[in-house]
């Protein structure tokens, strides 16, 4: 029965990875070979996916150049995974025999590792936590009213206000539900995969993504600018509407390089690790997230208190002496990159206003509270997942119209086009939105830039431009002059001639942008052209908007509030009301109880430290900011808090081969 569910499972997960190629665009990136060796790798060696999911899902995000945020390119890579980890479940066990170090037995058989029963009390719970946060979520209607079925149109998967949003949401738990049998069969007897596979992988993906931030931060505001307000976002593109995915991803990785920090086996992997923990002590310091910092500070004394206590470093005079050298340097690396960053103007201005931002995150939280409907069964079962976007933007307590855009289709002509509304404030000004798509520009070339446009506003403008932009702040802006448009129903072409210059001369990337500002304007824009001269070769995508979001992008660069709940606990609560909450907490307890009686072990309390130090630490960071809200974060942090609770299984010895 087994074999018949895991091989279903395989062919429907098959099923979807064709529908979803069939539409994803796939042109303009190199997503395709990625995908075409990720499926060879695991044909080869189905193991492998233990190594390579946990490196490549921070770090394959594609989101700012094919325009996809809800069917994402992780998807793809997880319906490969979950194809042919269920079409060879039983070869992921295929080096469970073996002979148990000390063991007498003949013919020892290595049980799987399993989780405690009340971390599967945990899952089943969030299960029925999210099946209900979806089912209010798709029916959420924020305006008030009988909703009816969300439109299944070219506005469906595009915009955070979609009730879609609610199964964008829901799939990282349906995802952990997939992968978890199969981290519990590779992980192997005694759990041995996790430390060859797993963690080494989900340390690679920490290369990876520190090497991003500080790439970007070379780009942009230089690498010793510590005066700058520049944020960095590293690949989280879920970072263009602002939020914690880098902190979070980093609070969640960093604590994991004690493992091969404080047991080195080798020279080699100390001096790997060390250099690793430069480079994640620069990124995370250079987020300037102070609950960042807290978590790191978290996880060194954590850590820390569980190596001193580490009898075996102390017994052997060989570990003992490389132990101490990486712990000399490791605390030298600290103390430097703490001291670089502390005289920075923008710390110092960070920690400043600490009080008046955290009396202003209170308010934002009170704001939530009071935005839930006040029935019964929203105070229960809360107002479903990823509702809160859409429920700010048509109740928000300061009376404020944030900028939105939707594609039209023309009745008559079949014409499809995007239109963009400006937002309103109270203060009479605030933040535009950014819609753009990244195009490659040669410096010192020619170019015409021309659109249709029109609108019924009596005061709309157009901003038009290219600029330098990794997410969320754009420098080095060519602009179209900005002016007023001419009301009336008739398209009004706009066009201009100009040389790049020096734009396109470095590595980052170059977006053409479009925003509407004015009071009240609603601005429709089609025909988007970008052509290089003398050759005339057009260079946008999609410029008609006839495919919708394809290779378009938007973002919020400051003004953040309206789509982050901005703390975990609330943000469980608002989308799943009590049974979201009591799930996380039965499922961190079930995980975080054991690890705090292996760290008092001392043959395993290092490594016991690591996780906890993770997992708590994650959990800092989601004290002041949203986390779950991007489903690569929370399947992430499930594939840790599930492998950080597995538990080795006793041996039981098989029987002789006659008796079988």
């Amino acid at each position: 029965m087994r074999t018949v569910a895991t091989q279903l499972t395989a062919w429907l997960a098959l099923a979807a990875l064709v529908g979803a190629l069939w539409v994803y665009p796939l042109a303009g990136h190199a997503l395709a070979p990625v995908l075409v060796c990720y499926a060879g790798a695991l044909c080869w060696r189905p193991a492998l996916w233990l190594f390579l999911l946990p490196a490549l899902l921070p770090n394959l995000d594609l989101a700012p150049t094919t325009g996809w945020f809800f069917l994402e390119e992780i998807d793809l890579l997880l319906l490969i995974t979950v194809c042919c980890g269920y079409a060879r479940y039983r070869r992921l066990a295929a080096d469970h025999h073996g002979t148990t170090p000390g063991s007498h037995s003949p013919n020892p058989t290595l049980a799987l590792p399993d989780w405690p029963a009340l971390f599967a009390a945990g899952l089943v719970l969030m299960s029925v936590a999210c099946t209900i946060g979806l089912w209010r979520g798709l029916w959420h209607e924020p305006w008030g009213g009988v909703p009816p079925w969300p439109a299944f149109d070219a506005n469906a998967f595009n915009h955070y206000f979609s009730a879609y949003n609610a199964l964008r949401i829901a799939k990282a738990w349906a995802w952990t539900l997939l992968l978890l049998p199969l981290l519990r069969r590779t992980a192997g007897s005694g759990a041995r995969r996790l430390a060859t596979h797993f963690v080494p992988g989900m340390l690679t993906g920490l290369l990876f993504v520190t090497c991003a931030a500080i790439r970007e931060r070379y780009e942009f505001p230089g690498l010793l600018n510590f005066s700058s307000d520049y944020r960095i976002t590293a690949p989280f593109s879920a970072m263009h509407t602002g939020g914690a995915a880098l902190d979070g991803y980093l609070a969640l990785c960093t604590p994991l390089l004690a493992m091969c920090l404080f047991r080195p086996r080798h020279a080699w992997r100390a001096a790997a690790g060390l250099a690793l923990l430069g480079l994640a002590l620069y990124a995370g310091l250079a987020t300037f997230s102070r609950g960042l910092y807290a978590a790191y500070g978290l996880a060194l004394i954590v850590v820390g208190a569980a190596w001193w206590t580490a009898a075996p470093l102390r017994a052997q005079p060989n570990s003992r002496r490389l132990a101490l050298a990486v712990t000399a340097s490791a605390s030298l690396l600290v103390l430097g990159a703490g001291l670089a960053f502390k005289d920075g103007y923008f710390v110092e201005r960070r920690f400043a206003t600490a009080p008046a931002d955290l009396q202003h995150r209170l308010q934002h939280w009170r704001q939530v509270w009071h935005l839930m409907d006040d029935t019964p069964a929203t105070l229960a079962l809360g107002m479903g997942l990823g509702t809160f976007p859409a429920t700010y933007y048509w109740r928000n307590p300061v009376h404020e119209t944030l900028p939105n855009y939707r594609y039209v289709d023309e009745a008559g002509n079949g014409n499809r086009l995007l239109r963009l509304a400006a937002g309103e404030y109270a203060a009479g000004y605030g933040e535009l939105l950014r819609f753009w798509q990244t195009v490659p520009i040669v410096p010192g070339h020619d170019y015409q830039l021309a659109i249709d446009v029109r609108t019924s506003a009596p005061m709309a403008f157009l901003h038009l431009r290219l600029c330098e932009r990794q997410l969320l702040y754009p420098v080095n802006c060519i602009a179209v002059p900005l002016r007023r448009l001419a009301t009336g129903p008739q398209w009004q072409h706009l066009s201009m001639n100009f040389n790049a210059g020096v734009l396109g001369s470095r590595t980052a990337p170059v977006r053409l942008e479009l925003a509407v500002e004015g009071q009240r304007a609603t601005v429709d824009v089609d025909n988007a052209s970008l052509r290089q001269l003398p050759e005339d070769r057009e260079l946008l995508r999609n410029g008609s908007f006839t495919d919708a979001n394809n290779y378009w992008f938007f973002s919020s660069d400051r003004h953040h509030l309206p789509w982050h709940i901005k703390s975990l606990p609330l943000n469980l609560y608002f989308d799943m009301g009590w049974p979201g909450l009591l799930a996380a907490a039965v499922l961190l307890v079930a995980t975080c109880a054991p690890l705090l009686r292996r760290a008092e072990r001392r043959h395993d309390n290092v490594d016991a430290a690591a996780w906890l130090a993770a997992i708590v630490g994650f959990q800092l960071v989601g004290c002041f900011d949203s986390l779950i809200d991007v489903p690569r974060m929370s399947l992430l942090f499930m594939l840790v808090l599930g492998a950080a609770a597995l538990q080795p299984a006793a041996v039981r010895s098989c029987p002789p081969p006659a008796a079988r």
